[in-house]
């Protein structure tokens, strides 16, 4: 029996190793760092599904005299293969301190193969049985799709007042085509709901917004505010193969009531309006990177990947996070978190409901701990459960928020 998106023994294995690439420094290690810093993090794991996968995930972070904050530029690509055939590349660049006046710009650029992307059905009240997807089934991929992406885009941000607020404005282009049933064995519930359409379309986008920024730092902050209200339209005259609109409501709050604990908190309400196909309905808008939801590493921990779907969308995060311990190794500054999270969240099939935000909730329950080098490069562990799986355990870098 496959057991998608969960970390299970005798089905599954994962070695993740944590290296930290050799640094150029202008000065020597102070408490604001100068010059170049270079982080990777390289992941080897086998998943029934996507069979054996290996990869690399880096950021370079330039400090140049150390006064600028967070950063005067980082690049991270990530490079993701499996022996099944998944591919993802992806390239981000985040530059706050290049461009004179004030201005801040992003820009991503990446190539995503997914042969088997979770697929449940619409609706907040989707039901799970793995027995449909049993390997030696008819079915085998039952709540799988594949998906290739193809996606460019670049937004720039410009301080309006010394409180943090920010104006934002973003143009993107995206070619996602569909296998609605992957390796072409039996039939899928995507195929089912969908089709077996494959042809590719286009989704090109500008997009808008505001954004209030106070928290005293970006990576693992823990005092202030980081609020946002976004809207991406994407349109027939951009090129594309249908109108819609994404709007996005999200309110990040960090309070320290210790100077080592943080109590970290979320809250996102993102709707989709227009002919959006399925496949969009997947991604969560924000200001900084986008990601995927509802269920998994980025949205709700303890939940099969992307379990929930649809044109209405609430996630509602909680998370104590406790610095333990600072060290120095190799002449570098490291620390510790341990964090105990709540993830919540739910979906409406046609739209945000206002009066149904805190009912039918579903939640992921769990933990985990994070390894600092430096300000920025954070190696990330969780490991969340809920009523529908085992211990899915996650890999990555970074805060979740």
């Amino acid at each position: 029996m496959r057991s998608p998106a969960r970390f299970r023994p005798g089905n599954a294995t994962f070695l993740a190793l944590v290296a930290w690439l050799p640094c150029t420094r202008l000065e020597a290690q102070a408490a604001h760092p100068t010059g170049l810093e270079v982080g990777a993090l390289p992941a080897i794991n086998f998943d029934s599904d996507e069979g054996f996968g290996y990869g690399a995930i880096a950021e370079l972070y330039h400090y140049g005299d150390g006064t600028q904050d967070p950063y005067v530029w980082t690049i991270q690509p990530t490079v993701f293969l499996t022996t099944e055939g998944r591919m993802d590349v992806t390239l981000f660049v985040d530059a706050p301190h290049v461009l004179p006046g004030g201005w801040r710009v992003d820009a991503a650029v990446a190539s995503e193969r997914h042969i088997a992307t979770p697929y449940y059905g619409l609706g907040n009240a989707t039901e799970y049985d793995p027995s449909l997807e049993a390997e030696d089934g008819p079915d085998p991929h039952y709540y799988r799709f594949g998906r290739t992406r193809r996606s460019v885009s670049v937004n720039v941000q410009h301080r309006l007042a010394r409180d943090g607020m920010r104006v934002l404005a973003g143009v993107g282009a995206a070619r996602t085509s569909v296998r609605a049933v992957p390796e072409g064995r039996g039939t899928t519930l995507y195929a089912l709901d969908w089709g077996d359409s494959g042809a590719a379309e286009w989704s090109n986008h500008i997009r808008a917004g505001l954004v209030w920024d106070t928290r005293d730092r970006e990576s693992g902050p823990t005092r202030g505010s980081w609020t946002e209200l976004l809207v991406q339209h994407v349109d027939h005259a951009l090129g594309s193969d249908a109108t819609w609109t994404r709007w996005t409501f999200a309110d990040r709050r960090y309070l320290s009531p210790t100077p080592r604990l943080t109590l970290a908190h979320r809250y996102l309400l993102q709707g989709v309006h227009g002919d959006a196909p399925v496949y969009e309905l997947f991604r969560v808008q924000t200001s900084f990177k986008q990601q995927e939801g509802l269920g998994g590493a980025k949205s709700l921990r303890g939940m099969l990947k992307n379990r929930w779907v649809g044109r209405g969308m609430l996630i509602w995060n909680i998370e104590l996070r406790w610095r333990a311990a600072d060290f120095r190794l190799w002449g570098r500054p490291f620390h510790t978190v341990l964090s105990a999270f709540l993830d919540q969240g739910r979906v409406w099939e046609d739209g945000v409901h206002l009066d149904e935000v805190f009912t039918d909730l579903h939640r992921g329950v769990g933990g985990g701990v994070r390894l600092g080098m430096g300000k920025n490069f954070v190696v990330a562990v969780d490991a969340g459960t809920s009523n529908e799986t085992g211990l899915p355990i996650y890999i990555g870098l970074g805060y979740l928020y």
